[in-house]
Formats: C-alpha cells, sequence, structure tokens
C-alpha cells in the first residue's frame, strides 16, 4: 500500500512539524477516551525529537502515553547500563518530564530466560489493547527496530542476532553486544500508525529499497508496504532517490 511521503528540506524544519503532528495523534487517541500507546525509537535520529518531547510535554500529554521500547540490547551484565536503549530513554526523555509518562515498558536485557522475557513482552503489549502509534527508524540495511535482514514479516518479540553493518555502526567503540530483543514486524504491522523517521545520504538507499523495491525479507522495512497507514518524515537527502 502506498505511503504517505513527507519531504522536508531540512531536519529543522522536520522535527517540529513532525512534533505537531505528533500532538495531533495523541489528541484525537484521548477524544476516543484511550491514553495512547507508543512503540518508542532510539538512536541519534531521535534525540531532537526527544529534545522537543520534553520541551511539549505538558501540551503533548506525555503523562498519559503508555510506551514500549522497541528493542534491547542483549545479554547486557552489570556495568554496561549505559549501553542500553532504557538509559537511552531515561537520559533523553523519561527524567526530563515532570511528569512521565504512566507505563514505561522495556524488554529485560538482563533475563536469565530471554525467551520468557520476549513472550512476556509480546503479551504485555496484547494487554494494553495493541501499539496505537509506533515510531521507528530505518538502518541503512534496512532493518526496523532490530528486525535485520532475513526477519520473517509475521515475526513476533524475540531475540536476534545483530548484523555486522548494525554492530559497526553501534558499537564504535568498545566490545558489541551481540545480540538484541526486538519487537517482531508482525506485532509493529498490527499498530494502527506507523510513521518512519530518516536523514542524510547514508539512509537515501534503504528508503528508495522499503518504498519502491519488491517486498523483500532482505529489506525488513519493505514489510512496511503491507500496512495501510504508513508515514515517511524524510529530509531531502534520505529521499532523494525517490
Amino acid at each position: 500500500m502506498r505511503p504517505v511521503i513527507l519531504r522536508y528540506e531540512t531536519k529543522a524544519e522536520l522535527y517540529p512539524d513532525l512534533i505537531h503532528r505528533l500532538q495531533g495523534e495523541i489528541e484525537n487517541l484521548r477524544t476516543g477516551s484511550r491514553n495512547p500507546v507508543l512503540a518508542l525509537p532510539t538512536g541519534n535520529t531521535m534525540v531532537p525529537l526527544y529534545g522537543l518531547v520534553t520541551q511539549k510535554a505538558e501540551q503533548l500529554k506525555v503523562s498519559t502515553w503508555k510506551c514500549f521500547q522497541l528493542d534491547e540490547y542483549y545479554p547486557l551484565k552489570q556495568g554496561s547500563e549505559t549501553k542500553s536503549f532504557r538509559a537511552y530513554l531515561e537520559h533523553h526523555f523519561f527524567s526530563k518530564v515532570e511528569a512521565p509518562p504512566t507505563l514505561m515498558e522495556s524488554p529485560d536485557g538482563f533475563a536469565s530466560d530471554p525467551e520468557a522475557e520476549c513472550e512476556r513482552y509480546e503479551k504485555k503489549i496484547a494487554a494494553e489493547g495493541g501499539i496505537d502509534l509506533a515510531l521507528l527508524g530505518i538502518g541503512t540495511n534496512g532493518h526496523i527496530a532490530f528486525n535485520e535482514p532475513g526477519s520473517p514479516f509475521d515475526s513476533k518479540t524475540r531475540v536476534i542476532d545483530l548484523h555486522p553493518e548494525t554492530l559497526a555502526s553501534n558499537f564504535k567503540n568498545g566490545a558489541p553486544i551481540p545480540k538484541a530483543m526486538t519487537i517482531g514486524i508482525g506485532t509493529l504491522l498490527q499498530a494502527k500508525k506507523i510513521w518512519v523517521v530518516a536523514l542524510s545520504k547514508t539512509k537515501a538507499k534503504a528508503v528508495q529499497n522499503a518504498i519502491e523495491e519488491r517486498m523483500n525479507a532482505n529489506v525488513p522495512a519493505s514489510a512496511l508496504q503491507l500496512h495501510p497507514n504508513v508515514t515517511w518524515f524524510l529530509d531531502s537527502e534520505a529521499a532523494s532517490l525517490l
């Protein structure tokens, strides 16, 4: 299904419009007497977004949000907490607002039984009525959340081996954490709406493959073609091959 593609000359134009649209989504959900359930990403692309979220926390009714972290490194060990995506969200978002979200759910990267933890996480999402809005980035290899190339389109929350390209990108200093827990593609496709944010020329090919090429498990983001309500937020460089 054809997505909505929003193009911006610069990221300085993209983020304010993204926040404006997000506020509208939150208001619509709350009008329907439902606290919004969001799947939240991490990464450098999202830092300015969370900066604006914390500035506009009251208008965005952040205290009513139910948040599910998209993914988490596994296994985390004592002393590696600062590398976790939960630490990222605490630093850039949760700790910066006076009234934090009502639910801040993360996969437990320390879990002794990762399969059971993934099952718990999947059931928790279902118990909250599913995801209203999944905010995603996209990797240079086309991954969404940590669904790496080869991920089945019907996959659920699970442990996955990280692709060498992902490890090289995410661990420029220090020993890499080789695996991750991630919300699956199948779970993401059940979200009511999906928004994808991509910036810079390094993402242009992945964006093109995801939107214009035939669906292919080697480009996980191409699974989004199956979803009826996807919006891409792209700067001019990320959109340059479309």
